[in-house]
Order: structure tokens, then C-alpha cells, then sequence
């Protein structure tokens, strides 16, 4: 209940921020638009007065221009000129900066097109009235005229020039109006900014407050958790270090003096300090592996001796990596453990191992003995009972005969038993190489192979379709001929063998869990059934130990290796095979496949 309340309470303090954000920055988003807004009015109003000024400008260029004619003509002295000299270009230079002002204002742009037509006429009329009085060339009565109609186009020119500055003082009006409604309300605006700012720090210092008690909490577990770790530290032989790279800074858990036979703190931790506690021979490990991690940046593993206080050799594991923190500073971590007793005991076992290697090296050679140095002296030996029994054997007296086959016996037997052999030798040092294969075909060679005994014996085989599956093919064939020669050898006397094989899926869940299996497995249950003599279920398990037998060699030949090569090619595809029988009712052998 604390935890979901903690989510909750957490979830309601994020959303909160968020909102608190989001209503800041628009309030302070609002306060700066009103800012600008009352930035662009004062704008406004400033370009209206520009406007106005221009225009009044204007005006006054164009009467300096007639003024000066005027003078001119009246006096005949150029002094009179020089304000008109220059007044065209002014005036121009003036219509320019009212056309870049009046940009926005289709209206006004279209008065500066008749204004700038206006102008153009008037001064054309003062230049040529110049250029007539200057030679003569009209009358006075000519020169009224031109005069008159002068002054008829600065008239309307000043009308024309009024109706501007009348149109601007119309939007210097509402602009300053608007100006002055931005100025009553952006106090408003910044009034409600610093209300909820104000309400944001509040809420923000008591979070602050609450949250320092809960790091006092916090901070008093971690303490306890640190005791907690160092207490293990001390159970797991185990230290942890730290090196600021930067400030060349190294700090020690506690339990890296003890291991190496300090109190804490009784050294000043350093990296040539450790160096002497490694053993001479073991320097170099330690100082590669710090470069590695220095250089590549990537974590290492080194396994070293170190020498305690007590002069006692100790075996170290090192791991370390590099971290970057929050102040970007390369910082070096690791844990060191105390491996000591493991690694004498690994060294222990390698030594098992090394007689085990050994053992085995040793049956390989046996293994080959069997092969090739056994069978040879037992071929020739097989070869001179036959060459005897070919020639002499009717010679012999009765008794001689008698152990002449008795060794012929022994001398088949032993061939049957070095052939077993190597094919068990081979069910455990075969390649495993699996391939899909189609069983029914397996089985059919397999029935080839004992096509003799089976036609001798006058059995009969019934196979239901098998499947198709992933297989080691020649060890699954020999499986084969073991089971069914097993069935043909144990066979009731004067009752023809009947074998019956089925196939069928089986899930994992279904089989004893002792076997270990996982329940969404699936297994192909191979069965083969015969009506032989049978066996006590009591010894179900023992005929597949290698050597077994339940019956003499008397009564039934064999080795007591076919059953065991059974057991190790199941083994060998991950599968268990089992067995049930009842005496001179027969028996049944199962075999279980990965499918």
C-alpha cells in the first residue's frame, strides 16, 4: 500500500510540475508578447510621426523651391537660387523615404504617385518660368501666367499633401490609443507572473523541505546498507577500490587492508603501495591490465599473487572498468577477491583431470590394442583351428575333439567380445553428426544386416510407419540391429520370433519427471516389442550395464556389451530408453527421441 501510494503521490507531484511549467512559461510567454506588443504600438506611433514629419518636410522643400524663384525673379540675383539649386534632389530623396515608410498603406502609396506627379509638373513649370525671364522671352502678362498656374498646382499639391497628413494623424490616433490600453494592461500581466512565480517558489521550497527529510531517511539507510555490504565483504573475501584518475586519488573498502593483512586505514592507499604487496613475478599483470583499461577504456581481468603483511602468498582476482561520473572525470572502479582456496582446489582438479586425460589415452591405447594387436594373434589362431578341422580333425580321438571345439568356442567367443568392444568404443568417441533421416530406411538396412538369423530363424518383423528426424544415422541403425538381434537371440524355443515396431509423439510433461524433462517438450516414443522368453523386471536396469547378462554362455551366447551400446547411442541424441518383461511372455523395449 506504501509503494502504490508513493507511485501515486510521485505520479501527482510530476503532473503538477509539469503543469506548473507549462502555465509559467505561458504566463511568462504572455508578459513577453505584451512586452513586444507594447514595443510594437510605441513603434507605431513613432513611424506615424515620421510619416507626418516627412510630409510636413516635403512641403517645405517644395515652398523653399518656389521661394526662391520668386526671389529670383524678382531681384535677378543667383542668391535667391541657391535654396531652388538643390530642392529637387531633397524633395525626391524625401518622396523615397515616404514610399519606404508608406509600404503597408496601399492608400498612401497611391497619394505619393500623384503627389510625385504633382511635384514633377510644378518644378517643370519653375524651371521653365526661370529659363523664359532669364532671356526675355515672354512678356509679364506671360509671366503671370505661369506663375498663376504654379501656384494653382501647389495648391493642390498642399491639399493633396494635407489629406496625407490627415489620414496619418487618424492611425496616430488609434495607435496611441492602442498604446495606451498594451500600457494599462501589461501590469496586470506582470502582476499575475509574480503571483504564481511566488506560488511556484512556495510549493517548490516546501517539495525542497520534504524531500531533504527524506534524504536524511534515505542517507541513514544507505549507511546501514553500507555495513551491510562491508559485513559481506568480509563473509565473501571480497574488496572493492576506487581510483580518481585525474586527481590520482585511490580509496579502500575496509576489507581491502584486511585482505591484506591490515587493520583499515593503516596505510595510505596508492598504486606503488599495492605494487609492493603483488609478488615480483606478478608486477607486470597488474600495471598491463591498468594500462589496457586506461588506454582502451574497456574492463579487464587479471589473476595475480599478492604477499600479505603476515608474509603469507595469497591468490587475487582482479576486475575493473572505467566510468565516466557526472563531472565528466574518467573514474577507475574494481573489486578484488581472495581466490585462494578455489584456486588450489581447481588445481586439484586439474591434476584429476590429468590422470583422467591419462586413463584415457591409456583405454585408447587398449582400444587399439584390441583392434589391431589382439585380433591378429586370434585370426591366425582362427585360421589353424581351421586349417586342423579341414585336415586332421577326423584323426583326433574323442576327447581331443572335445577340447578342439571347445577351443573353437572360446576362440569365437573371444572375437565376439573384441568386436563389441570397439563398436562401444565407438558409440563413445564417434562424431556426432546429426542428419535428418527417414527411420523406415534405417530399418530396412538394419533387416538387411540380419536377413540371415531372421530367415533362419523364420521371424517375422511388423514396423508401423516411422518418422523422419535428426539423427546420428549409423549409430540409430546399429541401435536397430542390437534390438532386434536381442529379440532374435532370447526367442522361445520352437516359436517363431514376432517383433513389433510402433512410433508415436509423446509430450515432456508425460514422461517421469525424474528424467528432468521440460513439460513443452516433445519426444518420439520408439517401441519394439517381441514374444521372446523375457526377463524379471527386477532386472530392467541391470541389462543395460555394460557386461551384464542374466543367462550362461551355455544356455545363449553373448558378450553383455549389445544393450550397453543401446543405452550410450540413446545418450548420444539426448534420449533414455527402458525396458519391461515378463518371463516366457516376452518383452518390450522403449527408446525416447528429442523430436
Amino acid at each position: 500500500m506504501t509503494i502504490r501510494n508513493s507511485k501515486f503521490s510521485s505520479l501527482f507531484l510530476s503532473i503538477t510540475l509539469v503543469i506548473a511549467i507549462f502555465t509559467l512559461f505561458f504566463l511568462v510567454s504572455n508578459s513577453f508578447q505584451q512586452i513586444q506588443t507594447l514595443n510594437e504600438s510605441e513603434k507605431l506611433v513613432q513611424h506615424s510621426q515620421k510619416i507626418h514629419l516627412e510630409l510636413e518636410q516635403l512641403i517645405s522643400y517644395v515652398k523653399d523651391a518656389e521661394t526662391g524663384q520668386r526671389g529670383y525673379i524678382l531681384t535677378h540675383d543667383t542668391v535667391f537660387l541657391k535654396p531652388y539649386s538643390g530642392a529637387y534632389e531633397k524633395v525626391k530623396l524625401s518622396l523615397k523615404t515616404l514610399q519606404k515608410l508608406t509600404s503597408d498603406n496601399l492608400q498612401q502609396q497611391k497619394n505619393i504617385v500623384f503627389v510625385n506627379r504633382l511635384i514633377d509638373e510644378e518644378f517643370l513649370m519653375l524651371d521653365t518660368t526661370l529659363k523664359q525671364n532669364s532671356f526675355n522671352i515672354k512678356t509679364s502678362s506671360s509671366l503671370r501666367t505661369q506663375l498663376v498656374k504654379s501656384k494653382n498646382i501647389m495648391e493642390i499639391l498642399r491639399a493633396r499633401v494635407n489629406k496625407m497628413i490627415t489620414i496619418e494623424t487618424q492611425l496616430l490616433k488609434k495607435r496611441e490609443e492602442g498604446h495606451r490600453n498594451q500600457i494599462n494592461f501589461s501590469p496586470i500581466s506582470f502582476l499575475l507572473t509574480a503571483v504564481f512565480s511566488l506560488l511556484v517558489f512556495i510549493g517548490a521550497f516546501y517539495k525542497i523541505n520534504k524531500d531533504v527529510k527524506s534524504l536524511k531517511l534515505k542517507n541513514n539507510q544507505l549507511l546501514i546498507n553500507k555495513e551491510i555490504f562491508e559485513h559481506s565483504e568480509q563473509i565473501a573475501e571480497i574488496s572493492n577500490w576506487c581510483w580518481n584518475i585525474e586527481a590520482n586519488h585511490i580509496t579502500y573498502s575496509n576489507n581491502q587492508y584486511r585482505l591484506l593483512g591490515y587493520e583499515p586505514h593503516e596505510f595510505e592507499p596508492t598504486i606503488e603501495k599495492f605494487l609492493e604487496f603483488v609478488h615480483p613475478d606478478d608486477r607486470h599483470i597488474v600495471q598491463e591490465g591498468g594500462k589496457k583499461v586506461l588506454t582502451e577504456n574497456t574492463g579487464s581481468i587479471a589473476y595475480f599473487r599478492v604477499i600479505r603483511k603476515d608474509g603469507e602468498l595469497r591468490y587475487f582476482k582482479s576486475i575493473g572498468k572505467m566510468i565516466v561520473d557526472n563531472f565528466d572525470k574518467r573514474i577507475l572502479i574494481g573489486v578484488n577477491a581472495d581466490i585462494t582456496e578455489q584456486f588450489l582446489k581447481d588445481k586439484i582438479l586439474e591434476e584429476k583431470l590429468f590422470d583422467l586425460e591419462r586413463s584415457n589415452k591409456e583405454l585408447s591405447a587398449f582400444n587399439h590394442v584390441a583392434s589391431h594387436d589382439l585380433q591378429e594373434p586370434l585370426r591366425k589362431v582362427q585360421t589353424l583351428i581351421s586349417i586342423i578341422k579341414e585336415k586332421d580333425y577326423d584323426s583326433l580321438s574323442e576327447k581331443t575333439k572335445e577340447y578342439f571345439t571347445r577351443i573353437q568356442v572360446a576362440a569365437n567367443r573371444m572375437q565376439k567380445l573384441i568386436d563389441d568392444l570397439l563398436l562401444f568404443s565407438r558409440a563413445n568417441k564417434a562424431d556426432k553428426i546429426f542428419e535428418m533421416s527417414d527411420l523406415n530406411e534405417i530399418l530396412e538396412n538394419s533387416k538387411l544386416d540380419l536377413a540371415e538369423i531372421i530367415e533362419s530363424k523364420k521371424a517375422t518383423i511388423q514396423c508401423l510407419l516411422l518418422p523422419t528426424i535428426n539423427v546420428i544415422p549409423f549409430q540409430i541403425q546399429q541401435l536397430f540391429i542390437n534390438m532386434i538381434g536381442n529379440s532374435l537371440k532370447y526367442s522361445q524355443t520352437n516359436i517363431p520370433p514376432e517383433i513389433n515396431i510402433s512410433s508415436e509423439i509423446i509430450q515432456g510433461k508425460n514422461l517421469p519427471k525424474s528424467w528432468k524433462l521440460g513439460a513443452d517438450k516433445k519426444f518420439y516414443k520408439i517401441t519394439i516389442k517381441d514374444n521372446g522368453i523375457g526377463f524379471e523386471q527386477q532386472y530392467a536396469k541391470t541389462i543395460f550395464t555394460l557386461f551384464q547378462r542374466l543367462h550362461d554362455n551355455n544356455e545363449y551366447s553373448g558378450t553383455g556389451i549389445g544393450l550397453a551400446i543401446c543405452k550410450k547411442i540413446v545418450e548420444n541424441h539426448k534420449g533414455f530408453i527402458t525396458a519391461e518383461g515378463k518371463p516366457n511372455l516376452g518383452c518390450a523395449f522403449t527408446v525416447y527421441l528429442p523430436a
